[in-house]
């Protein structure tokens, strides 16, 4: 007769894998999941990008975030973490063996010849769901470790940009003041051949045009080398030739969003996916130190064997040749108890490096977050200074020292000057301006946060 309790062992047994299986849907990996299924499905519909449409920032950003090599990385990383919660949330293989009698053992019902048993080692007693979360730790981990590598990218992508745009304004300014010194060659050229003037101011602004040229083709033989990065960042073939941005920078946002230093300070403690990153990994390192308290506890097995019989010698004998059933549970003893110390040990360990690391990270980060806060509002209040002071009294300047040259009331040196401050005004402008943008999106990548470029400028002048 079969034993009563086998029933109520492989019920719980069964309920045990069935509360397993309705708890390994834990909603934050079900939301996780479908956010990596739509990221997979951008990057897998993936073309070439066409060089000739990169004209604005939001192209390359478009282009960059589906093509670089790093971010895909980055996101195979968080899929690979984000698959092992399965793999932890499992119960180990359940164990099959087969055992031949060699010499069949007589019994009253007949000889046994044969056994058939199946195991099932269950973790005991919240082990799994421990292991579970801690693997689920690491997958955010890796998941802001991801948006992290995403925020970088864009903000090196911007920096690139903005540097190519400067330089796009600077090859134009430079030619348009070396058309205004081309016309000056003509002023002096005239002079000298009335007789009103000598030759040095000829020779003076031949040497200066000279120098002017000079300085555009370095600018112009500078493209290459800044579009490289852009180029690598966007993963496009080395030949690749980027046409000029689009972009003059003219307009600056008038609003100061990012001038509370105090405001700032929270959304990067409450935003930054590098902070988020570490407090995730506290989090594993806090299940993996209860973990390691759990290996006190022992584990438990559920085993089932049938044993293969055949007809006793007397066939008429009572139950002949019945095959027995029989129901093992076993429990391992956890005795070593100089292992299990060291590991928690080990475990305490781990966790106060966690929490250090995560520490000295928020101080590194704040104090980045001082100084391009400053960056930000140095290139602000310089490129209003040359906008609206600077610029406009050098151009005075120059039609001034222009007007007065032409009627002999000034010298040719007087023009060269003006005209060179005009330059160096209107390029130290447009770099403040570069700068603005570049410290821009440092900031919001440090606050976990991206704007459109099309957005900063709505509200610009």
């Amino acid at each position: 007769m079969r034993p009563p309790y086998l029933k109520a062992i492989t019920i719980a047994a069964l309920a045990l894998i069935l509360v397993i299986s309705v708890a390994h849907a834990e909603p934050g990996a079900k939301e996780r999941r479908r956010e990596l299924q739509q990221i997979e499905n951008q990057f897998a519909g993936t073309a070439m990008a066409d060089p000739s449409a990169l004209t604005g920032l939001e192209e390359y950003l478009a282009a960059g975030l589906t093509r670089n090599p790093t971010l895909k990385a980055a996101f195979y990383e968080w899929k690979a973490a984000l698959q092992n919660v399965s793999r932890q949330f499992s119960l180990p293989d359940p164990q099959f063996s087969y055992t031949d009698y060699l010499e069949e053992v007589e019994t009253r019902v007949g000889p046994q010849e044969r056994a058939y048993s199946i195991r099932q080692m269950f973790p005991f007693p919240d082990k799994l769901w421990i292991r579970k979360s801690k693997a689920f730790r690491s997958s955010e981990a890796a998941y802001h470790n991801f948006v992290k590598a995403r925020l970088d990218l864009i903000s090196s992508i911007a920096d690139a940009y903005f540097e190519f745009a400067y330089l796009s304004k600077a090859v134009l300014i430079t030619s348009e003041n070396l058309k205004l010194l081309q016309s000056f060659e003509s002023v002096a050229q005239s002079k000298y051949s009335s007789g009103l003037t000598k030759n040095q101011d000829l020779l003076k602004v031949q040497v200066e045009l000279g120098k002017l040229e000079n300085e555009l083709k370095s600018l112009e033989d500078l493209r290459s080398p800044v579009t490289s990065r852009l180029i690598a960042l966007l993963n496009l073939p080395y030949t690749t030739r980027l046409p000029w941005p689009q972009d003059q920078l003219e307009m600056l946002p008038s609003a100061e969003d990012y001038a509370d230093m105090n405001g700032l300070i929270d959304e990067v403690r409450k935003n930054n996916p590098e902070l988020m990153a570490l407090a995730a990994s506290v989090a594993g390192s806090e299940d993996e130190l209860k973990l390691a308290q759990r290996e006190y506890v022992p584990d438990f097995t559920v085993g089932v064997t049938q044993i293969d019989t055949g007809p006793a010698v007397n066939p008429s004998m009572a139950d002949s040749g019945k095959d027995p059933l029989t129901v093992m549970v076993a429990v391992n003893v956890p005795i070593w108890f100089h292992r299990i110390n060291a590991e928690i040990k080990q475990a305490k360990a781990s966790l106060e490096a966690a929490h250090l690391k995560r520490e000295g990270a928020e101080d590194e980060l704040l104090s980045r977050l001082a100084m391009v806060h400053y960056k930000l509002r140095d290139a602000r209040r310089q490129s209003r200074l040359y906008n609206d002071a600077l610029i406009p009294k050098a151009v005075q300047t120059l039609n001034a020292t222009k007007s007065a040259y032409e009627s002999g009331g000034m010298d040719f040196l007087s023009l060269i000057d003006a005209q060179r401050m005009l330059l160096s005004f209107q390029l130290t402008y447009y770099r403040h301006n570069a700068n603005y943008y570049q410290r821009l999106y440092q900031i919001q990548a440090l606050l976990g946060e991206v704007t459109s470029l099309d957005q900063l400028q709505g509200d610009g002048k």
